[in-house]
């Protein structure tokens, strides 16, 4: 139901979206790599941010798992040192989920996109259960210091063909959405 042009596309325009939003500085480094194991939070411990782009003809799951590092805490918030990262994370990713929704937005009418939520990271190990016709997980690391995980998972209803500009689209960062 999803093509490998569309499964291609999905990647780029997560890895702008990734790329633009993550990092608190355009100038930080982001290093994006795909993880050939393939998803393995339910290995880790904590929990995970999800947030969901739905369409009628599909839904996406975009997960983070982020360390809780000193060096995480630092980096998001610097005066959280004693905070979990989950706790100031959650808008990054909601930045970096919504210019990716933005992206897909070019090839479908009427996307949602949820508010970002945690679960458990043992949950993830049952996403198989949701018959993906894309999975793909990626290692981000941001200026050598912060480690995160990042996993699309996508369940398609009806064929998808997912097109997205190959030049950087125009940063609408900052804009209010209203629903």
């Amino acid at each position: 139901m999803i093509t490998d042009l569309s499964k291609r596309n999905l990647e780029l325009a997560f890895h702008r979206a990734a790329r633009g939003n993550l990092v608190r500085d355009p100038s930080d480094a982001c290093n994006i790599s795909p993880t050939q194991e393939g998803p393995h939070f339910g290995q880790m411990a904590g929990e995970v941010l999800l947030i969901t782009i739905s369409s009628f003809a599909f839904r996406l799951l975009t997960i983070f798992h982020v360390a809780n590092t000193p060096a995480a805490r630092a980096y998001y918030s610097e005066d959280a040192a004693d905070r979990p990262v989950s706790e100031f994370f959650a808008e990054v990713a909601n930045l970096c989920c919504g210019a990716f929704n933005r992206e897909l937005a070019q090839s479908f009418s009427h996307l949602a996109m949820s508010i970002p939520y945690t679960l458990s990271s043992r949950c993830m190990a049952f996403l198989g259960e949701l018959r993906p016709q894309f999975l793909s997980s990626y290692g981000i690391t941001i200026n050598d210091s912060v480690q995160m995980q990042a996993t699309l998972c996508m369940h398609c209803s009806a064929p998808v063909e997912v097109m997205v500009s190959a030049a950087r689209p125009d940063d609408n960062s900052g804009a209010l959405e209203l629903f």
